[in-house]
């Protein structure tokens, strides 16, 4: 078969796409272009504290309010949160990236040791939070998913605390830690983003119906 018959080459038959392969090494190639927030998840007390850098967090739902993460079954945090039954989510600052390093480390890490490096004490599930973190969103696990090699964990949202949210937030993009710049804007302002759930603001039809004009 000819490189040009190969499916499973990276192909030009569109000058706008490079095709690649359905796989998961082109899942990953791909995603590295799509910046996410990053988060520290934790659970477990004392000894029994882990964390994990986590950027595949969705908000689910407001109303209950629902998160959800998605973690690897080889990840040694699973099999303690299936004991455990709670997590939180603590949303990393910009002035964080060590955080984000050194839980995503392999040789990171547990029990009191890790629970020192986050430095936030323990939220009302007995969660480990990190200070310093804009926010920690505290959940109790109400389903497991499976999803191929991870397992999505949906948790009800039992508890949110903010922490200095005058801080930027920590972004993870093409393998690293970009600066995030942004124009200081109003969150009410035409086209404001509301959330995964809702959507885009329908004021952002309405700015778009003025410009026409």
């Amino acid at each position: 078969m000819s490189p040009k018959n190969d499916p499973g080459s990276r192909k030009r038959e569109d000058p706008l796409w490079e095709i690649l392969p359905p796989e998961g090494s082109s899942l990953r190639e791909a995603m590295r272009h799509f910046p996410t927030g990053v988060t520290v998840l934790t659970t477990g007390r004392g000894e029994r504290a882990e964390g994990m850098t986590a950027n595949a967090v969705i908000s689910v739902s407001l109303d209950p309010p629902l998160m959800l993460v998605s973690v690897n079954r080889q990840a040694r945090i699973h099999g303690r949160l299936l004991e455990e039954g709670y997590y939180a989510l603590n949303l990393l600052a910009d002035d964080q990236e060590g955080l984000s390093r050194l839980f995503a480390s392999p040789e990171r890490s547990s029990g009191l040791q890790a629970v020192s490096s986050l430095g936030g004490g323990y939220g009302s599930t007995g969660a480990p939070l990190a200070a310093g973190a804009l926010a920690a969103i505290e959940c109790e696990i109400e389903a497991v998913y499976p999803g191929g090699d991870h397992d999505l964990f949906l948790g009800r949202v039992v508890g949110v605390r903010l922490g200095d949210v005058r801080k930027g937030p920590l972004v993870y993009h093409e393998g690293s830690y970009p600066s995030l710049k942004t124009a200081p804007s109003p969150a009410e302002g035409p086209g404001a983003f509301v959330d995964a759930v809702r959507g885009y603001d329908a004021r952002v039809s309405g700015l778009r119906r003025r410009k026409r004009r």
